[in-house]
């Protein structure tokens, strides 16, 4: 039998499903000795309920007011004014707050040596739009064309 067999119905989407599943690991994981990291570029569109059983947050460069919003809800009232400043954090700051640290904390994350990096980095749009050698891309932008009218 499943362990999960109180929350799944044949009336409710996988999707739904899996976000309940999710919901309930995250609640009850601590019980079990489980810890969990969340990342994510849009915390706006994570679920509450996951989002309010996280103690440490590491909050870097948020632009977008929603997302803002969603921050300023899970955290304290008296680190408002310092979240103000999430729109305008450089790049590799961040702001860490809350069980990890006894007051809220501006940090500098490390730059990462090439040989951990992810193998994508950042497109060279300035090198690629100014033509200089090194950003040049030969395209064969008929080729393109072409397939993109056949399909």
């Amino acid at each position: 039998m499943n362990r999960f067999n109180s929350i799944q119905r044949q009336d409710r989407p996988n999707s739904r499903l899996s976000q309940e599943i999710f919901e309930r690991i995250a609640r009850e994981g601590r019980k079990f000795g489980l810890g969990l990291v969340l990342s994510s570029q849009r915390p706006s569109e994570l679920s509450q309920t996951v989002l309010a059983q996280c103690n440490t947050f590491i909050l870097h460069r948020l632009v977008n007011d929603k997302d803002q919003d969603q921050v300023k809800r899970l955290v304290p009232d008296n680190v408002g004014a310092l979240l103000d400043e999430l729109p305008n954090l450089p790049t590799r700051k961040a702001i860490m707050l809350g069980w990890a640290t006894q007051i809220p904390v501006i940090m500098n994350v490390r730059e990462l040596p090439d040989s951990q990096r992810p193998h994508s980095a950042d497109p060279q749009f300035w090198d690629v739009w100014t033509r200089s050698k090194k950003g040049e891309r030969l395209m064969n932008w008929d080729k393109i064309a072409d397939e993109w009218q056949e399909s």
